[in-house]
């Protein structure tokens, strides 16, 4: 209509009209594309409002995972300077050899800890949060989360040394009666029944005390998981100062 009408009003030269009608269709204009970068400015707010919300239960989680696989590390750690202490010592178990395998298989346990933050990475694309404290705290993290898990991207020597002494009768009960494993979440159980006769127990013992490279191997690992527990502390200190951050923002946008 409006175009009908200016072209009208340029056949009668209309200047007065014309002038009008043109600032209405600029005017026009204009707004259209205000409302549409509104529009779309409030899609993108609520985009990043449900992301923040996603990325805060995801953060969450790998807090809860992280004190998991901390508690499993403390229990490698404890096993293997049990172990450690057992070969300083260089006494006989006798016919009490159970616990003493248990705990070379045990202090044998390892995890991968991917850093997986889905969320975080598309509002990376996204170029959000566009709060800036959040984006540096929950790099922080990942940062720190990726330092520790790159030399946990395989496993031990002394993981496959030990396994392969450890006579095969005695993998068939630990696996059943020792180690704990739900929804994804490892357990090793410390006191768990005797599952082989005492001579079978006694003879892993005896072929894991021989082997040239068990203590060294095992110093190694054992060194390692002990050290985690100040590690995982740092990067989970991280997370929760990104926790803290969303829930401020999340606050803010209420």
């Amino acid at each position: 209509m409006i175009f009908r009408r200016l072209a009208q009003n340029l056949r009668d030269q209309n200047w007065t009209a014309i002038t009008i009608e043109f600032v209405l269709l600029v005017v026009g204009v204009f707004l259209g594309i205000q409302v549409a970068n509104w529009n779309e400015a409030r899609i993108d707010h609520e985009r990043e409002h449900l992301l923040l919300v996603e990325l805060r239960a995801e953060l969450d989680e790998a807090v809860r995972q992280t004190e998991i696989k901390k508690q499993a590390f403390a229990q490698v750690a404890r096993s293997g300077e049990r172990s450690i202490a057992f070969l300083d010592a260089g006494t006989d178990c006798g016919a009490d050899c159970w616990p003493v395998i248990v705990d070379f298989f045990h202090a044998s346990q390892w995890q991968a800890i991917p850093v997986v933050l889905t969320t975080y990475d598309e509002m990376r694309r996204n170029g959000w949060p566009r709060n800036r404290a959040i984006v540096d705290a929950t790099e922080d993290y990942v940062r720190q989360a990726r330092q520790i898990a790159v030399p946990l991207d395989e496993p031990p020597a002394y993981r496959a040394l030990v396994r392969g002494l450890i006579p095969l009768p005695v993998h068939g009960p630990y696996w059943r009666n020792c180690f704990e494993l739900a929804d994804g979440e490892e357990a090793y159980v410390e006191h768990c029944p005797q599952g082989v006769a005492p001579d079978v127990s006694a003879a892993g013992v005896a072929a894991i005390r021989a082997h040239p490279d068990i203590y060294r191997t095992l110093t190694e690992w054992a060194g390692f998981t002990n050290a985690f527990a100040v590690s995982f502390d740092g990067q989970n200190a991280s997370a929760e100062r990104a926790l803290a951050l969303i829930d401020a923002e999340l606050e803010a946008r209420r």
